[in-house]
């Protein structure tokens, strides 16, 4: 049985291939593999700049969805107030409440749907706080209660603005017009107009 050596000797003397040339090789292939400190360094680099600039842009998303999820929310409850008045042919409250369960605080505190108004007895509807840091504000006279007759209108206009630390610049709006008529605007820093909210 001959041995490694003498097998790469002959290998060589067939091939043309000395063992230095070899050696080579197998060097140059053991050293091609991983990546050198300047490349790692690079990665990192160019890694920290992508988290840097992706960040901020998943934080606005975050409170972008935050605010559309909140005015969403107090369109439904709008809504649900409306058709409930036309159905039972009575009077349906929506007002800001602390509890859950009767009317009282402010808007950010959360609020209800109940009936019949004002005594408020059976509660359809319960929403819970808005976003800490988040404000709601009624903008045409600061109500924090409002009523939906039976024949679905409210006999007043209202305005409900969302905002958050970013400012009006981002805030939500929603509107209900005299005949009951509930909108959301559809652009950010907007009213329903288009024209551009005025305040938080």
């Amino acid at each position: 049985m001959r041995s490694t050596s003498a097998t790469e000797t002959r290998i060589d003397i067939l091939t043309g291939a000395s063992s230095a040339h070899r050696l080579a090789c197998r060097r140059g292939a053991s050293s091609s593999a991983g990546f050198t400190l300047v490349e790692l360094m690079i990665t990192l680099l160019v890694g920290a700049i992508l988290l840097g600039i992706a960040v901020p842009s998943f934080r606005n998303f975050v409170q972008d969805s935050r605010l559309t999820t909140e005015s969403n929310s107090l369109v439904y409850s709008l809504n649900l107030a409306r058709s409930e008045a036309v159905k039972s042919d009575g009077s349906v409250e929506v007002c800001a409440s602390t509890n859950g369960t009767s009317c009282g605080g402010l808007w950010a505190s959360g609020w209800i749907v109940c009936t019949p108004s004002p005594d408020c007895t059976t509660v359809l509807q319960a929403s819970a706080p808005i976003a800490t840091g988040n404000t709601i504000s009624e903008q045409i006279s600061g109500a924090t209660m409002l009523n939906f007759l039976s024949n679905g209108q409210t006999g007043q206009a209202y305005q409900f603005v969302f905002c958050d630390n970013r400012g009006v610049s981002v805030g939500r709006d929603v509107e209900i017009d005299l005949i009951g008529r509930i909108e959301a605007a559809q652009n950010a820093g907007q009213q329903v107009s288009g024209a551009a909210l005025a305040g938080c």
